[in-house]
């Protein structure tokens, strides 16, 4: 019964931090950008993974405590927040556009997300040697 419990209760908290998520992707979507390019699925993706590194830092060594955020915060709100897939869609929609477009776009959102991975381990680190 226990373990139906903490079942039931991941699944609510995962799926509340995923409605939150995607919520803020949808709201951000709707901010005008000019140009072919979609920067704005670009940086919600360099700020997803920035502060999904940073939380996973810092729960390396904040494990027991703060389990539930990792469900919360980590699967729900960030997964539901980044977007691999509309990442995919929009290159394939640049390459209607142009080969270049779709190019530039996939370098800047790829290099973009591996600076971003390495800043938030950095700082998640440094944030988690704060509170030990």
């Amino acid at each position: 019964m226990q373990n139906q419990k903490n079942f039931l209760t991941e699944l609510l908290v995962t799926g509340l931090g995923g409605a939150i998520g995607g919520a803020t992707r949808y709201l951000l979507g709707l901010v005008p950008i000019i140009g072919p390019m979609p920067v704005m699925t670009m940086l919600i993706n360099w700020l997803g993974t920035l502060l999904l590194a940073m939380l996973g830092a810092y729960l390396a060594s904040h494990r027991s405590r703060l389990e539930r955020w990792q469900s919360f915060l980590g699967t729900g709100v960030l997964g539901g927040f980044t977007t691999f897939s509309t990442m995919i869609w929009q290159v394939h929609q640049q390459l209607f556009i142009s080969v270049a477009n779709a190019l530039v776009y996939m370098i800047l959102t790829l290099g973009g997300v591996l600076i971003m991975l390495k800043l938030g381990n950095y700082f998640g680190n440094k944030i988690g040697e704060a509170h030990v």
